[in-house]
């Protein structure tokens, strides 16, 4: 054997033969066991433990400011839109959008008269990030009411109609055969105590479920903070110890060194009966002001200095917060404006606004779920009339999202008008991407033109600095 291939033989002779997947044959003990049970999502965050997860979430968004920023700033970029009618009749168009801006106040849209269309959508997107999936229930008068996740769940306290069996309910809701909701259960929560009481069955018709799903064959959403509320948590309270250590160091302030025999004394330097100051003792009262020490030869005094919270500790907690803003995909340069400079703070935007658009979309999806049936109670009773021919599916419309200002409009104004100018966007895009409505902007454009042309000119001539003199000296006179 070659002095090459002999170590290369005594080395397979004593490492394991390993065929396959390492991530399910670790042999080493390095890390956890490798997982054996596959069920579903909702067999895994069962009714007791979502509950807990919820309730969870709900504390760390309650009490800790970084995760109420952080769900705050991930509604600002998925959660507002405003409404556009997209039909080739403009009479048409102008009605539809007055009836929706009628529909959006408070008053008209929320059974409970407490959220305009705005709010109530923000909200709907802050619950089901948090606790996994909101419900919208529909009523006959075209109200909505919405429906906060836990109250959708099978009761703890009995209650359920003849007919419902409480073992085929997956998390409150009543399956059909092909997997579709049939119909919900909705609970309200116990007036004293943590159970909840069975209302109403409401079927899946009237409730428009809003949720995160990861999985094909899951029935209820699950938060996507779910992977960061203990590192949330963590970092809070790390924080809370941080600053009591610190408050604690604080409190030993100057430290002496004698070479003397005798304590430091009161906290006056004390003076014998003839006037005699005795430096026998040492104690400063820094609230007085300015102190100066008169030390006996040998003698020293030190500040006490912690250096706490160490820079370590601060790096560390950048890298734990960054993590947790991953689970909404957030960048870091959102939450430190100076981490980075414009092209990174540019190209993280633009990566984080394509994770926002899937969730814009779902926003969307329940705004034209609504929208649709607002057109067909509309239409019914008579408030809206159909062009003649046009049915119901003929009607377009469009939610178009508020949008993302330029970060540094000049030169992002002048890429996009090359874009143009290049055939490879259009101004519809490009507005598009800034929350605004193209057609909108151009109607405005050609009414500023006519108001303009209609305007008489006239001739200004620039003054001469003499005439500028003269009209002073003639004003003070």
């Amino acid at each position: 054997m070659s002095k090459l291939t002999k170590p290369l033989a005594w080395m397979r002779d004593r490492l394991p033969v390993r065929f396959g997947y390492d991530a399910v044959d670790d042999t080493s003990k390095r890390r956890r066991t490798p997982r054996v049970t596959v069920m579903s999502e909702d067999q895994q965050l069962t009714q007791s433990k979502r509950k807990s997860l919820i309730a969870t979430t709900r504390d760390v968004r309650r009490n800790y400011a970084i995760a109420a920023w952080m769900i705050r700033k991930h509604l600002d970029y998925v959660s507002t839109f405003s409404f556009q009618a997209r039909t080739e009749d403009e009479a048409f168009n102008r009605r539809l959008e007055e009836l929706m801006e009628w529909r959006a106040r408070r008053q008209n849209f929320d059974v409970a008269l407490r959220h305009g269309r705005r709010r109530f959508i923000r909200l709907a997107e802050a619950c089901r990030t948090i606790d996994g999936d909101f419900f919208v229930l529909e009523l006959s008068s075209g109200k909505v009411q919405g429906i906060e996740g836990d109250r959708i769940r099978t009761p703890t306290l009995g209650g359920l109609p003849e007919g419902v069996d409480a073992d085929k309910l997956t998390h409150g809701v009543q399956l059909a055969p092909g997997g579709a909701a049939r119909a919900y259960c909705l609970c309200d929560r116990a007036k004293y105590g943590s159970g909840f009481q069975f209302k109403r069955m409401v079927p899946a018709r009237h409730l428009v479920q809003h949720g995160y799903f990861d999985r094909l064959d899951q029935v209820r959403g699950i938060s996507p903070l779910a992977a960061a509320v203990n590192t949330l948590q963590d970092t809070y309270e790390n924080f809370d110890y941080a600053l009591a250590k610190a408050k604690v160091t604080q409190l030993f302030a100057l430290a002496f060194y004698r070479n003397a025999m005798e304590a430091v004394g009161d906290v006056t330097s004390a003076t014998d009966a003839v006037g005699a100051e005795d430096k026998s003792a040492y104690s400063v009262e820094f609230a007085k002001g300015p102190a100066v020490l008169d030390l006996d030869p040998g003698d020293r005094a030190e500040f006490l200095e912690s250096r706490h919270p160490s820079s370590e500790f601060r790096q560390f907690s950048d890298a734990m917060i960054a993590v947790a803003l991953k689970s909404l995909d957030i960048p870091f340069s959102f939450f430190d404006e100076s981490f980075t400079n414009y092209s990174g703070s540019r190209q993280a935007l633009l990566l984080y606004e394509q994770s926002a658009q899937t969730k814009q979309e779902d926003n969307r999806e329940l705004l034209d779920a609504l929208t649709a049936w607002w057109i067909k109670l509309w239409v019914l009773d008579g408030v809206l009339q159909l062009p003649a021919g046009w049915t119901i599916d003929a009607v377009k419309w469009e939610w178009i999202h508020k949008g993302i200002p330029w970060i540094d409009p000049l030169k992002e104004v002048k890429a996009d008008a090359e874009a143009i100018n290049a055939a490879l966007t259009s101004r519809q895009r490009v507005l598009k991407r800034q929350g605004l409505d193209f057609w909108e902007v151009a109607d405005e454009l050609q009414a500023e033109a006519e108001r303009l042309r209609d305007l008489p000119s006239i001739a200004v001539s620039e003054p001469t600095a003499k005439e500028i003199i003269e009209g002073v000296r003639d004003g003070n006179n």
